[in-house]
């Protein structure tokens, strides 16, 4: 990594900490997160179980929704604002921009991961000390190591949203953009929902399933929801596989995306 990415993926990260929006995100997932030790009181023995899910799922939509609005600000407005044309007038390569805006978001959304993981943890934490005594070291022992690896995965879902963010932010406005990632995150989710119709119905069109497993990424292979509830649960064969799978297809993305910026004209 060259140093023009490092510098543009260090203001990036700068820029997006400086704005509201990182912090209006952060508190009220914040707040969710938290509150999720009142919303389970009459689960009947799936308190830790429910309060891991709803903390995973608040933290994935609100850095689902930053991600989105950060590559927006940091790309998109900076091309029609023409802004963009001055960092391009200095010896800074256009793949640079790309990937040094990437990286920026990435810090954000590896901190906010961390901010909203820790809290979610402690809460479960908590709710263990006060339902069944455990001790607070032991009870982070027993159940943050699992959670912050079903965090893992849910990181790599963001991850591969970032990238299609950066992507759509090239040509679409914000409305635009936004909309494209939820219909993507959508079908992503989708994909063995999809796969069950094509399967019975009579006739049906094989070429269209090839299509989305191609062009659309597989989120629900990272989804954390309903996984065990310790380390001895998860397997990590497939933690590693999703990992390569992140990769691969991210840089697929991100080649296609520098590709089509080094042929765009930013007028």
């Amino acid at each position: 990594m060259n140093n023009a990415i490092v510098s543009l993926a260090i203001n990036t990260s700068r820029d997006i900490f400086r704005q509201p929006l990182f912090y209006i995100i952060t508190g009220v997932g914040s707040c969710f997160t938290l509150s999720s030790l009142f919303f389970t009181l009459f689960a009947f023995g799936e308190e830790i179980r429910l309060m891991r899910e709803m903390g995973i799922s608040t933290i994935t939509i609100c850095c689902l929704v930053l991600v989105s609005l950060s590559a927006v600000n940091s790309l998109s407005k900076e091309m029609e604002s023409g802004t963009i044309l001055t960092l391009l007038a200095k010896p800074v390569s256009r793949r640079s921009v790309i990937l040094g805006k990437f990286f920026g978001i990435l810090i954000v959304v590896v901190s906010e991961f961390l901010i909203l993981g820790s809290l979610l943890v402690i809460s479960l934490c908590l709710k263990n000390l006060l339902d069944f005594h455990e001790g607070f070291f032991s009870s982070i022992m027993h159940l943050g190591g699992a959670t912050f690896l079903q965090l893992f995965l849910s990181f790599l879902q963001v991850e591969i949203m970032c990238v299609i963010a950066i992507a759509g932010s090239m040509y679409l406005s914000m409305a635009a953009n936004l909309s494209c990632c939820v219909f993507v995150y959508i079908v992503g989710n989708m994909l063995s929902l999809v796969q069950k119709l094509f399967n019975t119905s009579e006739g049906g069109f094989p070429w269209v399933l090839s299509f989305l497993y191609v062009f659309f990424p597989n989120l629900e292979g990272m989804c954390a929801i309903g996984m065990g509830n310790s380390l001895e649960e998860l397997n990590f064969k497939y933690v590693l596989f999703m990992v390569v799978y992140t990769i691969l297809y991210s840089i697929l993305i991100i080649t296609v995306v520098c590709e089509m910026f080094e042929k765009r004209e930013c007028d």
